[in-house]
């Protein structure tokens, strides 16, 4: 059983339904992506994007599901307009959403994240147990230098704490949240789920080289040629996307 209680707006929109449907199977892949790749742990891990229609509007994954059978039709449309906490305007009767807030305060903060990602995967949340930004120590790594912040104050509220969004600021596009992994942003799914991988693949690589006393910066005229960009981070992710799509088409029900 389904509920409809918000009808979506300019749906006679034959290209805001086509964009609306790509953000919705990008969202649901990724889902599909991260269980192979062992990210979820319980019923943790928050994934939203913004739906084209509205700014209040966020497609979600549903609390308690398991990443790995998410389908399409399982997504839920979260509103943010009158519960920071969201609130399901369309989905099954049953479903819930969580961590929310969380989510929003980074989409309210930055036009750039449509998308906001966070799962608990196990580098990321190893990495954060001291958390700096990861050098880097390999080409791969290298593409996310300059793409992160750190924010030490997670859980924590009121005067002196700062929030997510004073931490990510006005550039970084990856968050090491002291204690909690990673959370990502990006201008798509694709984006913000690519920067989530390069993150914890470059934290598996610098604890691994930290465990056997090694590890060393590469040459920092090297750093330029290997940053991520947008496209760049979109088009690392296509094959990782097309692959799902092949694997699972189950998903798109």
């Amino acid at each position: 059983m389904t509920t409809t209680a918000h009808v979506l707006v300019h749906d006679s929109d034959s290209e805001l339904v086509a964009e609306r449907e790509r953000r919705k199977v990008a969202l649901a892949a990724t889902l599909r992506l991260f269980a192979k790749l062992g990210y979820e742990f319980g019923f943790n891990g928050h994934l939203t994007v913004r739906d084209p229609a509205s700014d209040d509007l966020f497609w979600a994954n549903p609390w308690k599901v398991p990443f790995g059978r998410v389908r399409v039709s399982d997504l839920l449309l979260v509103s943010a307009s009158d519960d920071p906490a969201g609130r399901v305007v369309q989905g099954a009767a049953d479903a819930a959403v969580s961590g929310f807030a969380g989510q929003h305060i980074l989409h309210s903060a930055r036009e750039d994240a449509v998308a906001v990602v966070h799962v608990h995967s196990p580098a990321g949340f190893t990495w954060a147990s001291q958390p700096q930004v990861l050098d880097p120590l390999t080409t791969d790594s290298a593409l996310i230098h300059g793409l992160q912040a750190v924010h030490e104050d997670f859980g924590l509220t009121g005067e002196g704490h700062r929030t997510t969004a004073d931490s990510l600021g006005p550039t970084a596009k990856i968050l090491v949240q002291r204690g909690h992994g990673f959370i990502t942003i990006g201008r798509s799914l694709e984006e913000a789920a690519f920067y989530f991988i390069a993150a914890e693949r470059a934290a598996h690589q610098q604890l691994q080289l930290e465990a056997a006393g090694r590890g060393e910066r590469i040459d920092d005229s090297l750093l330029a040629k290997w940053a991520l960009t947008p496209d760049l981070a979109e088009q690392h992710y296509f094959p990782h996307l097309q692959q799902v799509l092949h694997d699972e088409v189950d998903m798109l029900l």
